[in-house]
Parts: C-alpha cells; sequence; structure tokens
C-alpha cells in the first residue's frame, strides 16, 4: 500500500514538474535546454502512473504497454547527456542530435525481437539486451562526467554574480547525475537479483522513486534552475520598466556597513531614489553605447545621467555586490554578444569587436567573455 502511495506521488510531481518546465521553457523563449528534461520528466511520470494503475487496479490488463514504457528507459540516456550538453552550449537543434538515438531503437528491437524468437532464445535475447543497456549506460555515465567535470564542475569566474549562477549550475548538475547514477544502480541491482528475466529492474520499484520524488520536487521549489548560463543576458534583453539586475543590486540595505557620518545622512537622500536611480543606470548601460567607452569612469556615469558623481559613487559603493571594474565587464560582454546574434564576425575580427564594445585589449576581452558567458567566442557564434 505505501509503495503504491510513493509511485502515485512520484507521478503527480512528475507531471506538475513537466508543466512547470513547459511553462518557464515557453517564457525563456522556447529554449533546447529544457526540452530533453521535458522528455524525461513526461517519461518518468508516464511510467509511475501506469506501473501505480496496474498495482492498484490488476484488472486492468496494461502488462504489455507497461514493458514498452519500461523498455524505453534506455531512449531517455542520451537526453540526459543532451541536456547537460544544452546547458553547456545551448545552441539550436542539430540533426545530428539523432544520432544518440540510433542505438537505443536497436535495443528496443532486440527487447522486442524476442517476443517473436524461439522459446529456447528469448534467455539469450534478453541477456543481450541487457549487456548492451549497461554498456549503453556507462558509455554516456562516463562521456557525461567527463563534460560536466571540465566545463561545469570546474567551471571559474570573478564576477560575483556569475560565481553564484556559477555555482547553483554546479550542485543542479552534481545533484542530476548522481542522481541517474543512483537510479541506474538500483534498477540495475534488482534486475540481477530479479528470479524472472525481462522485468527490467522493477522490483521495488519504490526505491527509484524516491529519488526521482527528489528530483521532482527540488525543480518545483528552485526554478530558476532552468534557465542555463544565459540567464544573465536573456534577463537584461527581455527588460523593459523592471530592475534586472537583481543579484548585482544590493537594494535592501547595504552590500558593506555605513561607517562615516556623511554616507549615513547620504542614506537617507538616496533612499527614496535608488531604484529610480539603479533603473536609469541600467538603462544606460543597456540601451546606450556609453559603456563602449575604454576610460569610462563613475564621473561620466554621473553626468550622462545628469546625477550628482557623488550620489554614483554612493550607489557603486554600497548598492553594487560588483566592483565598476566587473560591472562594466558585464555591460560590455552583453554588448558584444548582441553584435555577435547580429553577424558582427562576418565583416570583423575579434580583436575589433573587443575595441569596439570598449575593452583595451584582445586579451582581457577573451578572458572577461568566457569568465561571463562560458564559452569562448567561436562557441558563442556556432549556437546562431
Amino acid at each position: 500500500m505505501l509503495s503504491n502511495t510513493i509511485l502515485l506521488i512520484t507521478s503527480i510531481l512528475g507531471f506538475l514538474s513537466t508543466a512547470l518546465i513547459l511553462i518557464k521553457n515557453k517564457s525563456n523563449g522556447n529554449s533546447l535546454i529544457n526540452k530533453y528534461l521535458i522528455i524525461i520528466t513526461a517519461n518518468v511520470a508516464i511510467r509511475f502512473l501506469f506501473h501505480w494503475l496496474s498495482e492498484s487496479y490488476p484488472e486492468i490488463h496494461i502488462g504489455k504497454l507497461i514493458t514498452i514504457i519500461d523498455v524505453s528507459f534506455v531512449m531517455l540516456i542520451p537526453c540526459y547527456y543532451l541536456y547537460f550538453q544544452n546547458i553547456i552550449y545551448e545552441k539550436k537543434f542539430e540533426l545530428s542530435n539523432l544520432f544518440h538515438f540510433i542505438l537505443p531503437l536497436i535495443l528496443g528491437g532486440i527487447f522486442i525481437s524476442n517476443r517473436f524468437a524461439p522459446f529456447s532464445m528469448i534467455e539469450l535475447y534478453l541477456k543481450l539486451f541487457f549487456a548492451l543497456a549497461i554498456l549503453f549506460y556507462v558509455f554516456y555515465a562516463t562521456i557525461g562526467f567527463i563534460m560536466l567535470y571540465k566545463h561545469v564542475w570546474r567551471r571559474k569566474t570573478q564576477i560575483k554574480v556569475i560565481q553564484k549562477q556559477n555555482e547553483q549550475i554546479k550542485n543542479w548538475c552534481l545533484f542530476l547525475y548522481f542522481s541517474f547514477i543512483l537510479i541506474f544502480i538500483i534498477r540495475l541491482v534488482n534486475g540481477i537479483l530479479s528470479p524472472k528475466i525481462g522485468n527490467l529492474g522493477n522490483n521495488n520499484l519504490w526505491m527509484p522513486a524516491l529519488v526521482w520524488i527528489a528530483i521532482f520536487v527540488k525543480i518545483i521549489l528552485s526554478p530558476e534552475i532552468l534557465f542555463g548560463y544565459d540567464l544573465l543576458n536573456k534577463t537584461i534583453n527581455n527588460a523593459t520598466e523592471k530592475i534586472v539586475l537583481n543579484t548585482v543590486w544590493q537594494i535592501e540595505g547595504t552590500s558593506i556597513p555605513l561607517t562615516s557620518n556623511k554616507d549615513k545622512k547620504l542614506e537617507g537622500k538616496m533612499k527614496p531614489l535608488l531604484t529610480v536611480y539603479l533603473h536609469q543606470i541600467e538603462e544606460l548601460s543597456f540601451h546606450t553605447t556609453t559603456f563602449r567607452s575604454p576610460n569610462l569612469s563613475i564621473e561620466d556615469i554621473g553626468s550622462a545621467l545628469n546625477i550628482p558623481s557623488s550620489h554614483i559613487h554612493y550607489i557603486l559603493k554600497f548598492h553594487c555586490n560588483e566592483s565598476f571594474s566587473d560591472l562594466k565587464k558585464i555591460v560590455r560582454i552583453n554588448d558584444a554578444t548582441k553584435l555577435l546574434e547580429n553577424g558582427y564576425l562576418i565583416n570583423h575580427t575579434v580583436e575589433s569587436l573587443a575595441l569596439k564594445v570598449g575593452f583595451s585589449s584582445y586579451n582581457t576581452f577573451i578572458i572577461a567573455f568566457k569568465s561571463i558567458t562560458g564559452v569562448t567566442v567561436q562557441e558563442y557564434v556556432k549556437r546562431f
């Protein structure tokens, strides 16, 4: 009874997670990142729903349908890998991605063909299926680990807002990757210990269900993990009247304590104007070319906005979690990504792009670009 309840809860949470991802994906411009995750969560939700129906209402004969759904788990293995890959290098769908599903189709064919094989050959077909499925899973687990280790778990940056985003995605990928490994181990052990060949490790199904519950709860409670590394630029590009650099600005309180009486006095004047000033700074940053000036100073910003430079100094000191230098990098790299998306490199070089957006040298631009976007300029361009 308890195990059936766990299966039902897993299915409900799976459908809720799928719906949430669909909603977030639509608001995020139908990003390819989450389409693979949608396939995974929807399949799992359907699978546990049918197992719950089978256990709760044995008079309903859906055994063959459940077997087909269970076999389809091998189709999901490439989806895990492609999901992680698109977190790192979000890009448009490529036909080459379909090659990842050739072997799963072959494996599915092997399993289904045992239905038509002579009785003496059935066990051989099933053993071949399980052996190839295990090798297939180990292969993708290995290449997935290498990819995540190189491009997610060791990703570094000096920009605080990017550090926070990187840490969040790193923890999510660690959690999801090792959850998949745990589910595989549970199914493998159950499959080996099962006296019935071909049950696909469905003994104690409540055990992997508990792991999936943890995954679904994580998705529901932390939907921000669904945006990938491009969240900062996407948020900037979709900005209207709202302050978009929420993790950069310290709106409530100050980023460091106020010590001098002069600063405390200025705080009283600034409090009712803070959000107005922050919005004006963002408008200047992302909707003008002001930050392209390589020698841009705080005084220049105050002059452009007709705001006392002392007020700008105060904001950047007490209400900004980044240094002025790092803030300029964020703005300029965002400017560079827009130019790249509009085909800037068709007629220009990367070096000219660096100078155009305000960097003093090619090297500082390249380092900042990789630090903020997580990919090289060439890798970024491939998306478009």
